[in-house]
């Protein structure tokens, strides 16, 4: 298979009639490019270039490939800026991409030239997204370790209890997980893994919590919370706003470490080139 750089060199002797001129345009050491001529020779088992006053000329065989060489760079350059000019496809589950992604997203754009989609939807479907190629990256709230992706954590993300002001607990500076049984516990978009991580931390006591679902987003949470029809377990980053506000107040667990960790999730093997490996590299340097 021919080597591309092989081919620019040589039209680079010949657009600049000769080596040092070359060497110059394509910032190489005219040994290299001498190198480079040689190789491409033995590939074609041709001799291309020919001195002659003044500069060098194609040969016979030179002449003939002349036209086919500049065809495969310029085909190259095109293949280059149709796959370049594809948008990134991130696709993020719905608490990552609209609390935790947008800054990163934003800061991303002002370093990247390239063109990005989000994607934001439940969790499983991101995973369906990345695993049948219809993402370049995904963000979620776990991941099943599906063969030919690299995982990495992204961030650590607490989870928090979050109560109506005019609930008892508003005025405590944390909860307990005895607290949480017999309270109605609201359950927000399902496949996010909260449940999976309460019973792996708490154990058997998580049966004991009673779990009302189908509110469908944290958003619909945290109204119903306000609205005083039960208490939540969500991220906190979830409700930085509505702490802030005073509309809601979040209590850590001081007797259960409730972590959830954020997976960002790229195909493997990725070039390091790739707009998909820039930008992990970008996020996991900004956590």
């Amino acid at each position: 298979m021919l080597n591309l750089t092989h081919v620019r060199s040589f039209l680079a002797v010949l657009d600049g009639q000769g080596f040092r001129a070359a060497a110059r345009e394509l910032k190489l050491s005219p040994s290299t490019l001498v190198d480079h001529i040689n190789q491409l020779e033995a590939e074609l088992a041709a001799p291309l270039l020919v001195r002659k006053r003044g500069g060098f000329a194609p040969t016979a065989q030179g002449l003939a490939f002349l036209p086919l060489a500049r065809a495969l760079v310029a085909t190259a350059e095109r293949a280059f800026d149709v796959v370049s000019g594809c948008p990134l496809r991130i696709a993020a589950a719905s608490n990552v991409g609209i609390y935790l992604l947008q800054s990163i997203l934003a800061s991303f754009k002002q370093t990247e030239e390239f063109p990005t989609e989000l994607w934001i939807g439940r969790n499983p479907d991101v995973a369906e997204r990345i695993a049948g190629g219809r993402a370049d990256v995904g963000l979620m709230e776990w991941w099943d370790n599906r063969r030919g992706f690299l995982a990495r954590t992204w961030r650590r993300e607490p989870l928090v209890v979050i109560v109506g002001r005019s609930h008892p607990w508003a005025s405590r500076a944390s909860a307990q997980v005895a607290d949480l049984v017999g309270e109605r516990m609201l359950g927000g978009e399902p496949g996010t893994g909260t449940g999976t991580l309460l019973r792996q931390v708490i154990g058997t006591n998580a049966e004991r919590i009673e779990t009302v679902n189908g509110f469908g987003s944290t958003e619909a949470v945290k109204r119903a919370v306000r609205a005083g029809l039960g208490v939540s377990l969500v991220l906190a980053s979830s409700v930085t706003d509505e702490v802030a506000a005073g509309h809601l107040v979040a209590l850590p667990l001081a007797d259960a470490d409730l972590v959830k960790e954020i997976k960002l999730i790229v195909p493997a093997p990725l070039p390091a080139t790739s707009a998909a490996a820039r930008f992990a590299a970008h996020a996991l340097g900004h956590t």
